[in-house]
């Protein structure tokens, strides 16, 4: 095995959640994906995924708590028309999208925030010294060695690793909320000279882009994904820090197309609280 199949076995394991660590991958449209479907959702059209929020009722903003309800979630909404819902029915999840306000109805949009075009980059923590003594040992003295030896994750080690002259590239796509599959999604690279490079993913390895033969000198400035539910449409991703051996690139499957939105109404009562028209008509309060 060599060097480079070595260290993309590695980042399989290592760098992102795997198949067996995410949900159930699959191609095609998750219809109702969103979180909001655990409490009420409808199938919108691709096309309905916002990219932007729109200024809403001041009126209407502010806090929310649930009431009437086991482990009733709290909301909140926002004048520039972004909401907030924590406590979901579904562990370490909160929903986050835009909202509007039509007489006596308030709609929510689930979408993912922080985004640009749809993608986001992924951050992890880098590795410390903390981290080496936990593994150190013989032969093991520097975080390098303990990366080598697969003592610490290589995708924390990488993501932060300037590239050096004839290095690879890589780019790791993936949807952290739904577990759906990139399949046949290209990726692309805007070099500081303006050109752009494209790739398709490693045989056999979804949303694994590896970029070989990048001039010795190339910096990287922004990241482009291509989805096969739009394939007209390439989104890019700034990048403004000098290039790395790997970016982890998330992915809104609402965005791209790749999951239809979940949404939910509320119907403003006399004392403008909220209350859910479907399935549980949870009541939310507004916070004093």
């Amino acid at each position: 095995m060599n060097d480079e199949t070595a260290a993309r076995d590695r980042i399989r394991a290592a760098v992102v959640p795997t198949r067996a660590d995410r949900p159930t991958q699959r191609r095609g449209r998750a219809v109702c994906a969103g979180v909001l479907a655990v409490i009420a959702c409808f199938a919108l059209p691709a096309t309905s995924a916002i990219a932007a929020c729109e200024p809403a009722d001041a009126a209407l903003a502010g806090a929310y708590a649930g009431i009437e309800a086991k482990a009733a979630p709290s909301l909140q909404l926002n004048q520039d028309g972004s909401f907030r819902m924590r406590g979901v029915p579904m562990p370490g999840m909160d929903v986050a999208g835009c909202w509007q306000r039509s007489e006596q109805t308030v709609v929510l949009v689930e979408r993912a925030p922080d985004s640009e075009n749809g993608l986001r980059r992924k951050l992890p923590p880098p590795l410390t010294e903390a981290d080496l003594n936990e593994v150190r040992g013989d032969g093991i003295g520097t975080l390098q060695q303990a990366v080598d030896a697969g003592l610490l994750p290589p995708g924390a080690w990488w993501a932060h690793r300037q590239r050096r002259g004839g290095e690879t590239v890589r780019v790791k796509v993936y949807d952290p909320r739904y577990g759906l599959a990139v399949g046949d999604a290209k990726a692309m690279l805007r070099l500081s000279d303006g050109r752009v490079v494209e790739q398709s993913a490693a045989q056999g390895a979804d949303g694994q882009f590896e970029f070989e033969a990048l001039p010795a000198d190339a910096a990287v400035k922004a990241i482009g994904v291509r989805f096969p539910e739009q394939p007209d449409t390439s989104r890019w991703l700034t990048v403004d820090d000098p290039t790395k051996l790997l970016y982890l690139i998330e992915f809104d499957a609402q965005a791209t197309g790749a999951a239809e939105g979940g949404v939910m109404t509320l119907t403003v009562q006399a004392d403008r609280s909220l209350i859910s028209d479907f399935p549980d008509a949870t009541h939310f309060k507004r916070a004093p």
